[in-house]
Formats: C-alpha cells, structure tokens, sequence
C-alpha cells in the first residue's frame, strides 16, 4: 500500500512543524476549524451505532473532496467520465474515513486548540492545531481551508515526517498520476492501488 494511508493521519491527522508568521487568520475559518474537529471528536466518542454514518456526513459537508479528486488527477481530470471522477471522489471519502478510525482509535477525551492561522489570501487561510488526545501523544495538524460562497472547505493539510512537512494532497497527486500512467487511465486499478477500493 502507497505511503498516503499513513500520511493522512486524521484526515489524516499527523505531526508537523510549519515557519509561518504568528499572525492570525480570519477568525471565522478558526472557528470553522475548531467547531469540524470538535464535532468530529463527539462523533467518535458517541454511539458506535451512529458514528460510520455521522462522521461520513461530517467529513462531505466540511472536506472538498470532489476538489480534491480533480486536484489530485491533475491533467487527467478531464480525460475521465463524470461518473469515473465521481467513483474516485467516493472513493477518496471512504478513505478519509477509515483513516481517521485507524489514526485516533482509543483516543479518549479528545479537544482541539488553535495554535497559529495566516491567510494565504482573502478566501484562502491555513490553520494549525494541536490535538490532545488522552493518554495518547498530542498530534498537530495543520489545514488548508478555502473560503467558498458563505461557507468554508478543508481542502488539504500538511504534515511532518522524518522531518519533512509534506501537503497530502500535492503528495497524493504525483501517486495517482503515476499510477493513472501507468494503468493507461484506469481509476479502477488507481483506487485499488491506493487502498481506497
């Protein structure tokens, strides 16, 4: 299995250190930051019987993946059908999904602080957290988050590993590329490949 599945700790969540200038973001995209992830934690932490279905909700109404998908195929988003690229963007879901449970299972008491924020632009903002996870090691996370109509989208975070920051979605992009070549352009074998079928 490709790197991405660990690299996507909570959504990926996962360590990482960024340079950026203490200057804060626009308040509201914290706020919408803190209030997905405080949500997320109380999903987790409720009924078993519930959570697969409330945490599948959560993530499509607060990730943009549909962004992400055609993020990721690059130019070969538009050598694929509509329902291709709509089969790849479910699939990418799930995969979020399963990566958070295997990221934060046995996480107890789980709460979220902000660390830092800067604005990329009026619509474009990065947000740093740190999560406290019990008596499992904090994880800081750090998420792109585009500003679009009167709502925000998670659309990438970053991470640390082996001293390397590294923004999952610009990785997860040169792997399906590779792999979509490679295939001769079929998203089958590319999200089986991925672990995400």
């Amino acid at each position: 299995m490709f790197v991405v599945r660990s690299l996507m700790a909570m959504i990926s969540l996962a360590l990482i250190s960024l340079s950026v200038p203490l200057v804060h973001a626009d308040e509201a995209c914290e706020d919408f930051v803190e209030e997905t992830l405080e949500n997320m934690f109380s999903t987790l932490n409720g009924s078993q019987t519930t959570a697969d279905d409330d945490l599948s909700a959560l993530v499509q109404a607060n990730v943009d993946t549909p962004s992400i998908a055609k993020f990721t195929l690059g130019k070969y988003a538009n050598r694929i059908s509509l329902d291709e690229l709509d089969q790849y963007a479910r699939a990418l879901n799930r995969y979020f999904l399963d990566t958070i449970h295997e990221n934060i299972q046995g996480g107890q008491g789980l709460s979220v602080d902000i660390l830092k924020s800067f604005d990329r632009s009026n619509r474009d903002c990065i947000v740093e957290t740190v999560v406290h996870r019990g008596a499992l090691d904090d994880i800081v996370v750090a998420w792109r988050v585009m500003h679009v109509g009167d709502n925000y989208q998670v659309i990438d975070l970053a991470i640390e590993t082996g001293g390397n920051t590294i923004w999952l979605a610009i990785e997860l992009r040169a792997q399906v590329v590779a792999l979509f070549e490679r295939s001769n352009g079929d998203m089958d074998v590319v999200i089986n490949e991925l672990g995400m079928g």
